[in-house]
């Protein structure tokens, strides 16, 4: 799946085309390419599940062609990254003699009231 984002609009707006074919999104990336870089006064586009449009080029602030399969991946690899950073972070803050230190002056933990009338402490 291929998903066309074009943003137009004196109030910036996003619409989204939906491709199964790659060729006809880069068919309709292209037609929206040549349009801008010809200075064209309108151009169509249309995308597999019924959507048609006419824009006016220069009203189209920008457009993007997204690869979705590639870009799980991509949301995946980023949120891996973060968690390795979390991780990282609180093994060095584990390991900073100062905010252990802070940690240990703290004291023993408050009890704080859990369901059914236990304390957790």
């Amino acid at each position: 799946m291929h998903l066309l984002s074009i943003v137009f609009g004196p109030t910036p707006t996003a619409w989204a085309m939906l491709f199964q074919k790659p060729e006809l999104a880069d068919k309709a990336f292209f037609d929206l390419e040549v349009a801008k870089r010809e200075r064209k006064e309108t151009v169509s586009v249309f995308d597999e599940y019924g959507q048609r449009a006419v824009f006016e080029t220069v009203d189209i602030h920008g457009f993007m062609l997204e690869d979705l399969e590639k870009s799980k991946v991509a949301q995946i690899e980023r949120g891996l990254h973060q968690a390795r950073t979390q991780a990282r972070a609180q093994q060095q803050a584990l390991a900073d003699p100062i905010l252990s230190n802070a940690a240990r002056m703290q004291g023993a933990p408050v009890l704080s009231p859990m369901g059914n009338g236990r304390f957790n402490g």
